[in-house]
């Protein structure tokens, strides 16, 4: 039987699984919530408030859950990463599946140990191939953007994932490549511009100028052209990680919505 968007938030609430909302016919969190922060499984909280036309996401680290997020366009591309992981040491074991909308690979297993909210992009492979580890929160099916609609590639459920591989906690709990093999050296290339605002991206913003600095920095990202979702995704990282103390959501969202208008306009 295939369960609507409230069904199926109902459904994984009565299995315990925190749940949250998206926006419909988008990844981003509804206005004036905390996306993954504001995950339940109160059945009464979901049946007053969900709404059957928005999205749905479910916590990671909240439930004890994990995510491999591979950027695969096609199934041999995937067959191709997931062949180069195994002789790297990096099984990914069958678990709960999704396709994305960008036509990537969501794996989600399960933990037996308490993990902060985080993403980590994967380039130690010999050459970056699109591969991240998430313990954020993350859209699921039946979710649907335009014509899109995520669905699980194979017949387990959510409840179903498989415990994480040893290698998922290290890549989490070990330091970057670059501060284990480099340090301080400076890398040997030219830097551009890109990585110039990087650089100073990673400085950070104090209280006082924090409202400013993220204006600036969103606008950045919109100029490189990505799409809405991912200037926000971004967005939300660089706050938490590089603005102390980082601003509440509701003020990073008014400076991205105020930002995203006037580019639509």
């Amino acid at each position: 039987m295939v369960m609507n968007i409230k069904e199926t938030a109902l459904h994984l609430a009565s299995h315990g699984l925190k749940v949250f909302q998206l926006s419909q016919n988008s990844k981003i969190p509804l206005k004036h919530s905390h996306g993954y922060k504001d995950a339940t499984n109160s059945i009464d909280e979901i049946r007053n408030t969900f709404k059957p036309f928005n999205n749905l996401g479910v916590g990671l680290s909240i439930n004890s859950l994990v995510l491999v997020d591979i950027d695969a366009s096609n199934k041999n591309d995937l067959k191709n990463i997931l062949s180069r992981l195994n002789q790297a040491n990096y099984d990914l074991p069958e678990t709960y599946t999704e396709r994305t909308l960008s036509g990537g690979t969501h794996l989600i297993y399960k933990t037996d140990r308490p993990l902060q909210p985080t993403n980590k992009t994967l380039f130690n492979l010999g050459k970056h191939v699109g591969i991240e580890i998430r313990t954020d929160g993350v859209i699921i099916a039946p979710s649907h953007i335009n014509n899109y609609v995520y669905r699980p590639t194979n017949k387990l459920t959510l409840m179903d994932a498989t415990n994480a591989p040893e290698w998922i906690y290290n890549e989490l709990t070990k330091k970057s490549d670059f501060n284990v093999t480099v340090g301080k050296r400076r890398a040997p290339t030219r830097k551009y511009y890109t990585g110039k605002k990087l650089d100073a991206i990673a400085q950070g913003a104090g209280q006082g100028n924090r409202n400013n600095w993220l204006t600036s920095v969103i606008g950045w990202l919109f100029g490189t052209g990505a799409d809405p979702e991912t200037v926000y995704r971004f967005a939300s990282i660089i706050n938490d990680a590089f603005v102390s103390p980082p601003l509440k959501n509701k003020e990073l969202k008014g400076i991205y919505k105020s930002i995203l208008e006037r580019m639509i306009n």
